[in-house]
């Protein structure tokens, strides 16, 4: 699967033409919105797993 990326398309979220939406990554905000519902939510779950077994 490759990432939707086109910086002159000014929509964040681009429909697929098979149903639903995509992030388009040529957005800046589209990377916010990874960041924030992905990557920080894994560091603080993986930071309170280690915690427990600490």
């Amino acid at each position: 699967m490759s990432l939707y990326r086109d910086p002159r398309d000014k929509r964040v979220f681009v429909p697929k033409p098979g149903g639903g939406v995509v992030l388009n990554f040529g957005h800046p905000i589209a990377w916010w919105i990874l960041v924030c519902t992905t990557i920080i939510p894994l560091i603080i779950v993986t930071g309170m797993t280690i915690a427990v077994f600490l």
